[in-house]
């Protein structure tokens, strides 16, 4: 009977391509980190090769969510806080444990901030069940 239609709003799809935005260039900044790790003479050992790994995980995951946004932010949140304590257990091996809360922002909130847009992105009706409104 009251058949009512939401229009997809301006603040719905700004707010969608600004995470994808945001998560290209913080993606970039870190997938660059990780090839001067890599390529570097000194070759990344110990726990760091761990924190490559999962910083690739995470990743991945911000790429996952241009398809399948509430998951994908899921996924990136979960990375994203495993990221921060393989951060931490690093920053305590390598002896820089005053820098590790430094280490934690630089490292995690970027993703953590990802990954709540995206599933932000993904609680809106229609994105669900595929179907557009």
């Amino acid at each position: 009977m009251n058949d009512i239609r939401h229009a997809p709003g301006e603040g719905g799809v700004s707010l969608r391509w600004m995470t994808r935005l945001l998560s290209i260039v913080i993606s970039s900044v870190f997938l660059l980190i990780i090839f001067l790790a890599i390529t570097n003479e000194d070759k990344p050992r110990g726990p760091a090769i761990a924190v490559l790994a999962l910083l690739a995980l995470t990743i991945a995951g911000c790429f996952a969510a241009w398809k399948w946004e509430k998951a994908g932010g899921v996924v990136v949140i979960i990375s994203a806080l495993c990221l921060g304590v393989a951060v931490y257990s690093a920053s305590l091996t390598f002896g820089i444990a005053s820098l590790s809360s430094l280490l934690l922002l630089i490292y995690v909130a970027p993703f953590l901030v990802i990954g709540v847009l995206f599933w932000v992105c993904g609680q809106s009706p229609g994105r669900q069940s595929g179907r557009k409104e």
